[in-house]
């Protein structure tokens, strides 16, 4: 109950923090203004498999897309005293070329108040809100855009006890909204608390103990009954982070978890289980740097046939900065999804996915405000479910200038 009538403060968040910038705006602050265009070709926009009969889905001979994105952009970075101000709002305009029912524009914004009272008592007031279109690749309905509303607001406050050990503490609220209905990633709302303790070691390194519990509800899903208020939830996470500073040149993020989710109308959805992931960066020298992670993740997935999703990610990346103005980048991700918890009645086997993404991309700086940008990508699913396996190419440019 205090969880709950505490959120009075986090959802005034947008209130404040719009209060504070417009305040802090006529001090002279740190405006930066900037406009990107971005052309994007795919030549499977719908991820759809090669056994379809594209052109009686969709009325083409393929599902290719050309897709052209443009943008405006307004950022302030402000800092006075023992407060900093972060503003940044976007308009973002995509259109399709072929599919032009596809289109719409996206109002995204990210605000935080990083704030403190003594060098010693400080924290974050924050929220922010991002607009996408979902991925057909988990939304199969061709003929119906889906764009999906993603909002957050948090609280979160540190003390630094002594020089080594720093309590934590916050808040925060979300909420997930599908402007088509999706069973498996459906829309929800959450609040969640958690506390914490970190240690912070003189090599750079630092240990980080967080208890976390929310509580929330699965919206507007088929299977609730006319006028439920949802399918409420609540979890507990146990988290353990580890940032190690191996040595001057590599460091790594070890994270050790368990998730405890428990349903209060549906019992079969609950789930639980460990998760983990690890970090590695090393820079190689002074031009060549490497990237690899591995990271276990669990998280709600509620077809007919599951209930949450197991995912195991693996990726690794060079980068090479060829000169001060240019890089180079290559990543390669591997991840094994399996779908598990079915409801005791279903007899299908448990679908298992195996997706690829590897890409290659440029980044180029060739005057102090222009940023130039390409990048090739191959993205492909196997499944064991029919009908899921796709193979995507995709070619990237974009172009942002800032003033």
């Amino acid at each position: 109950m205090l969880q709950r009538r505490s959120f009075w403060l986090v959802s005034l968040c947008p209130l404040v923090l719009s209060w504070t910038a417009s305040a802090w705006a006529q001090a002279g602050d740190t405006v930066t203004l900037s406009a990107a265009y971005t052309q994007q070709t795919d030549s499977n926009l719908f991820r759809l498999p090669d056994s379809v009969n594209v052109n009686a889905l969709i009325g083409r001979p393929d599902a290719s897309e050309n897709i052209r994105t443009a943008s405006l952009g307004i950022n302030i970075n402000k800092a006075y005293s023992l407060q900093r101000l972060e503003l940044s709002l976007n308009l973002v305009d995509t259109k399709y070329q072929n599919f032009s029912y596809l289109d719409y524009v996206a109002r995204n914004y990210d605000a935080a108040w990083r704030w403190g009272i003594t060098p010693h008592l400080h924290g974050s007031l924050s929220t922010s809100r991002n607009e996408t279109l979902n991925s057909f690749a988990d939304y199969q309905n061709v003929n119906q855009r889906n764009e999906r509303t993603n909002t957050q607001s948090g609280f979160d406050v540190a003390y630094d006890v002594t020089g080594a050990w720093q309590l934590l503490a916050g808040l925060a609220r979300s909420r997930q909204s599908n402007q088509q209905e999706i069973q498996a990633e459906s829309d929800y709302r959450s609040n969640s608390a958690n506390v914490g303790l970190r240690y912070a070691y003189a090599s750079g390194s630092a240990l980080t103990y967080i208890l976390k519990t929310t509580d929330g509800a699965n919206l507007n899903q088929a299977s609730l009954a006319p006028g439920s208020s949802g399918d409420s939830f609540d979890q507990t996470d146990h988290t353990l982070k580890l940032l190690w500073v191996v040595s001057g040149k590599s460091a790594a993020d070890l994270t050790l978890g368990h998730i405890n989710r428990q349903h209060q109308q549906f019992a079969h959805r609950d789930y639980s289980g460990m998760t983990a992931a690890v970090n590695f960066n090393w820079s190689m020298s002074g031009k060549t740097a490497l990237t690899a992670s591995w990271a276990r993740e669990l998280s709600s997935y509620q077809t007919n046939y599951a209930s949450y999703a197991q995912k195991d990610r693996f990726s690794v990346g060079p980068t090479w900065q060829v000169s001060p103005k240019v890089a180079i980048r290559l990543r390669h991700t591997v991840t094994q999804i399996n779908y598990l918890g079915a409801p005791a009645s279903v007899t299908l086997p448990a679908r298992e996915d195996t997706t690829q993404d590897a890409s290659l991309s440029v980044d180029w700086q060739p005057y102090k405000r222009l940023n130039l940008y390409a990048s090739l990508q191959k993205a492909t699913r196997e499944s064991n479910f029919a009908g899921l396996d796709f193979d995507s190419n995709i070619a990237n440019f974009s172009a942002q200038y800032s003033f």
